[in-house]
């Protein structure tokens, strides 16, 4: 069973509110064993606006849903996630990986994502309870303000991925939003495909694209 921990100190929610991050959602902790030596009692707090990940020895790593981006790799059994790891990137390229899995992504396209330094952070414990609430909450928030930047003919970037209202590009393709009949994530890639089945840009692999669920939202939007 996961450890049952306290919420946030008073430390935390004097952060949490000098960042305007609204009510506490959940705390997770770091997980017991070897790598609890580099990490001890680092916690995980979830906000209704973004995150803090506190480490005893570090400080607080504050995270808005409105200006982070996000990385995630799962590794799943039988359907479930045994375990996950989630790259959180601020406006300035500062990115953590917390979750108990690896991000599994080579340095070259973590700097494609907007990545300017990185740090492996803690082995937080239940990533299907916080992991998918990370990409709604940036979904939640960034949505609208993506779309209108779209209809002001702005081009939007999710790693190698291109966006504008027209299309969509990857590694030297381009497809019309027109031509698209469907947009999935199967076997860990990101597939747009015509009406017919058929792959037109090739897979995407998912731990490259930053803030995925906002991808596919825009996406399905777009082709519409």
């Amino acid at each position: 069973m996961d450890e049952q921990i306290p919420g946030p100190d008073a430390q935390t929610m004097a952060v949490a509110e000098r960042e305007r991050l609204g009510s506490w959602r959940l705390t997770a902790a770091n997980r017991k064993g070897r790598f609890r030596k580099t990490w001890g009692d680092a916690r995980l707090h979830l906000y209704e606006e973004g995150l803090i990940v506190t480490d005893p020895e570090s400080g607080e790593w504050v995270y808005r849903w409105e200006s982070v981006s996000v990385l995630q790799n799962l590794s799943t059994l039988n359907g479930a996630v045994r375990d996950a790891a989630y790259t959180l990137i601020g406006p300035g390229g500062a990115a953590l990986t917390v979750g108990r899995g690896i991000h599994g992504v080579f340095d070259s396209k973590l700097k494609a994502a907007g990545v300017t330094s990185h740090t492996r952070g803690p082995w937080i414990l239940l990533e299907s309870s916080w992991g998918p609430e990370i990409q709604k909450g940036v979904l939640r928030t960034q949505g609208a303000p993506a779309l209108e930047r779209l209809e002001r003919g702005e081009t939007l970037a999710f790693g190698r991925v291109s966006v504008d209202r027209n299309s969509v590009s990857f590694k030297g393709k381009t497809a019309r939003w027109a031509e698209i009949g469907e947009v999935s994530v199967s076997n860990a890639l990101v597939r747009f495909r015509d009406t017919r089945g058929r792959s037109l840009l090739g897979g995407v692999d998912v731990p490259e694209v930053p803030n995925l669920y906002l991808l596919l939202a825009l996406a399905d939007r777009l082709r519409g």
